[in-house]
């Protein structure tokens, strides 16, 4: 089916995901828009569910896989980055739209004395992106520090939607099983408290410090599978002897082995038959299925995604 839009909304036909990937791989989407408001996103969204055409929507693409054979429909990319913090007392709400930074908040706001996103200053994407997914990090998680979102539904009807209505979990959430039909995420709003800027510059470095010394600097998608209950999936990947197993132009990290990173010129099949391989061993040698945390998506060919569980 075709898409219309008007000639100013920007849309591009066989744009290259790689381009908006944080791991830099991925084929072209049908059609690709960045929106830049609100009134953007609703149209672009309205008018894809009205031709038909399935919707992915992207934030920063630090946690999607798109297919190396390209993706159905239309891709969104939420740029818009505007954020009000309204201070009543001791107390703050930070709300921001979709594509901003989750880290550069984060930092800003830590820096101003406002407590309650320190976690996340390294944490890659958007906050939109982070309300889906539930991203999280030392302990904490986005679900813990958001009071509501503004969400936009297929017909272009927009809604303030608490946390409780989107049944949030371990890096889980309704948004990220799609259960609310096709949606976008337009606005999130963080709960802040004051706190003492020089503890909070402690626990930012301190928390910088770790992130350095323990994860890789090369392009990768941040942490590929889910930590199973009680265990955490890097330990286990690497007591399975596969830290630093490469396929084409990925690689296991050796520094990290919940990273596959991008050696250069990786491919999309080459990061998803490195997650085969370590679901497949720790499966065999611990009986312990591996959850992607990564969003795989696009036109894979039959049988690839098959994990042989």
């Amino acid at each position: 089916m075709t898409l219309s839009l008007p000639a100013e909304a920007g849309l591009i036909r066989g744009e290259s995901l790689a381009r908006h990937t944080s791991l830099k791989v991925g084929g072209p989407a049908d059609y690709f828009q960045a929106v830049q408001s609100r009134e953007q996103a609703v149209a672009a969204l309205r008018a894809a569910v009205a031709a038909g055409l399935p919707v992915v929507v992207l934030g920063g693409g630090s946690n999607l896989l798109p297919a190396d054979e390209g993706v159905d429909g239309l891709a969104i990319k939420y740029v818009g980055a505007r954020h009000e913090l309204v201070v009543d007392g001791n107390q703050a709400l930070l709300v921001a739209e979709a594509g901003c930074s989750l880290a550069g908040l984060a930092r800003r706001v830590s820096k101003q004395g406002w407590g309650g996103l320190e976690w996340a200053v390294n944490i890659p994407g958007t906050v939109g992106g982070a309300a889906v997914n539930n991203a999280g990090a030392f302990g904490s998680s986005t679900a813990e520090h958001l009071v509501a979102l503004e969400l936009a539904d297929g017909s272009g009807q927009t809604a303030h939607v608490s946390v409780a209505d989107l049944a949030y979990a371990y890096r889980s959430s309704r948004l990220k099983h799609h259960e609310l039909g096709p949606a976008i995420v337009l606005q999130v709003e963080f709960a802040l408290r004051r706190a003492d800027p020089a503890e909070l510059r402690a626990v930012v470095a301190h928390n910088q410090e770790l992130r350095t010394r323990s994860q890789p600097r090369q392009l990768s998608a941040g942490s590929v599978f889910a930590n199973p209950e009680g265990d955490y999936a890097g330990r286990l990947i690497e007591q399975a002897g596969l830290k630093g197993t490469r396929r084409g132009g990925a690689q296991i990290s050796p520094q990290h082995a919940n990273f596959i990173v991008n050696l250069g010129g990786a491919t999309a099949h080459d990061v998803v038959e490195l997650m085969r391989l370590a679901q497949q061993t720790v499966w065999a040698s611990y009986h312990i299925r591996l959850r992607p945390e990564i969003e795989l998506t696009g036109r894979w060919p039959a049988g690839i995604l098959d994990f042989g569980f």
